[in-house]
């Protein structure tokens, strides 16, 4: 199954829109289709991944886990994407992605992005800054949430935060890490 230019315009105008005339064309055929079965895993928690999927149809779930428990993060359905991390730094990916039902994605690898930067240097790095910022909001966002909930457990008095002392030094010491800072004591 293949998608033509105005279909991939329609599902995935942020990316079609930073394409020049023949840009379009050769992204396309640096890309694979992929037919993905429910209950499919498309990529797993931790486990070598250097691709972004960019869904055409059907949903996906996002989750990790942990020792005990299963965290859904989300779902990605059409016209969504997964994989930019990835796709920019090819190594464990950040999440387990699971077919609810049927999909069709379509698939671009960093090897594939690598050789398209050859030949259309404006195009990538539109792409580039485009997933960027997606990643950024997702920091902002991930941040400000940590720090609410970190700030309320420093703010517990002195009897109920002994109960939480391991979760205090855990949120300190993932501020930190997310800020580029090395853990340390303050």
């Amino acid at each position: 199954m293949d998608i033509t230019p105005e279909a991939f315009r329609e599902h995935f105008p942020a990316i079609a829109e930073h394409c020049g005339p023949g840009e379009l064309e050769d992204l396309l055929a640096a890309m694979e289709m992929r037919s993905i079965h429910a209950g499919e895993t498309v990529t797993t928690d931790g486990e070598y991944c250097d691709s972004l999927f960019l869904v055409v149809d059907g949903k996906l779930i996002s989750q990790i886990t942990s020792e005990n428990e299963i965290i859904r993060l989300g779902t990605h359905v059409k016209g969504g994407c997964f994989g930019e991390v990835n796709i920019l730094d090819p190594g464990p990916s950040t999440s387990s992605v699971i077919a609810t039902n049927e999909c069709t994605l379509i698939v671009l690898t960093h090897d594939a992005f690598r050789e398209l930067d050859k030949r259309h240097p404006q195009m990538t790095g539109n792409i580039l800054r485009m997933l960027s910022s997606t990643m950024i909001q997702r920091c902002r966002v991930a941040d400000k949430l940590l720090f609410s909930k970190y700030a309320y457990i420093e703010e517990l008095d002195d009897k109920d935060s002994s109960k939480h002392r391991g979760l205090v030094d855990w949120g300190r010491g993932l501020l930190q890490k997310l800020h580029g800072h090395k853990e340390r004591q303050l």
